[in-house]
C-alpha cells in the first residue's frame, strides 16, 4: 500500500509512527535536526509530532539534552502485545485438546476497554448457537465477562450497572443486585456462567488464568448448547476447564 496516495492514511499519524519506526531502530537518541533530515519532513512537523508523544508518554528526552527516544510507555505496549500473543500461542494446543476430548468450543478471551475480546477459539461440535458468537462482548451477558466484573470495586460495579445495558435474552442480568447474588459464588469458585443470557439455548462456563500475583491476565470458557451440555455433565467440564487454565497459567 503506498501511503502517499491512501485517501484512509491521516498524514500527522504516518509520519508518528514513521518517527517512532525510526526511533525504535535506532541504537541512539536523535535530534529534531537528524529526524527531519533522515527522513525529509519538515522541522517544524517532526517538532510538533515529537512534542506531543512526549506528552502522551510515547517519547521521551534522553537525559540531559535534546535528544529523544522511545518513552518508558512503549514497555507498557511491549508487555501487552507480548502477553496477549503469549497467552495464544500457550493456550492453543491446551485448548485443542480440551475442545476434542469434550467435544464443545473452548474460547479465550481478554478483556479491552470495558469489553471481553475473544482472541482464539478451538471448536468442538458444530452448532449454529456457537457460531454466532461474536469475537467482541458486553461484560454482563458473557460467562468471561463476569469474572472480569467480580474483580471491580463496588463504586465501579454501580457506574457499570447505571448504564442502559442491552437486554439479549430474559435470563440477560441487567442490574447490579441481581449480579451481586452470583458475586460471592464468582468470587469464591472462581467460575462465571451464562446461563442462556447471551443467546437462547446457548450456555458458557468460564475460569480465569492468574499470573503469579493473583491478578487475571485472561480468562477461558466453554460454549455450547445447554442440553448437550447438561447431558455431557457439567461437573466434568469444570473439572477439565479449571484443569487447562491451571496448565496454562503454569506454564506461563
Amino acid at each position: 500500500m503506498n501511503n502517499q496516495t491512501d485517501s484512509n492514511v491521516l498524514r500527522m499519524v504516518d509520519r508518528a509512527c514513521i518517527i517512532m519506526d525510526h526511533l525504535l531502530e535506532s541504537d541512539d537518541p536523535a535530534s529534531i535536526s537528524a529526524l527531519s533530515k533522515e527522513l525529509d519532513l519538515p522541522k517544524a512537523n517532526v517538532f510538533r509530532i515529537l512534542y506531543t508523544l512526549q506528552q502522551r508518554g510515547l517519547v521521551e528526552k534522553a537525559s540531559g539534552s535534546d535528544l529523544y527516544r522511545l518513552g518508558k510507555k512503549m514497555i507498557k505496549y511491549g508487555e501487552k502485545v507480548r502477553q496477549d500473543y503469549s497467552i495464544v500461542e500457550l493456550a492453543k494446543l491446551p485448548m485443542k485438546h480440551l475442545a476434542q476430548e469434550i467435544g464443545e468450543t473452548i474460547n479465550l478471551g481478554i478483556e479491552h476497554e470495558g469489553h471481553i475480546l475473544t482472541i482464539h477459539s478451538e471448536e468442538g461440535e458444530k452448532s449454529v448457537l456457537v457460531s454466532r458468537l461474536i469475537p467482541v462482548a458486553e461484560p454482563h451477558c458473557s460467562s468471561m465477562g463476569k469474572l472480569f466484573l467480580a474483580k471491580l470495586s463496588d463504586e465501579e460495579l454501580t457506574a457499570y450497572f447505571d448504564k442502559e445495558l442491552k437486554e439479549r435474552t430474559v435470563n440477560t442480568i441487567t442490574s447490579l443486585n441481581e449480579f451481586k447474588s452470583e458475586l460471592s459464588t464468582i468470587i469464591e469458585s472462581d467460575l462465571a456462567y451464562d446461563r442462556e443470557e447471551y443467546e437462547y439455548g446457548l450456555s458458557c462456563i468460564a475460569t480465569p488464568i492468574h499470573d503469579e500475583n493473583g491478578q487475571i491476565i485472561a480468562m477461558v470458557s466453554v460454549s455450547g448448547p445447554t442440553t448437550r451440555l447438561e447431558f455431557k455433565g457439567m461437573d466434568s467440564i469444570i473439572e477439565k476447564l479449571k484443569a487447562m487454565a491451571l496448565e496454562i497459567a503454569k506454564e506461563l
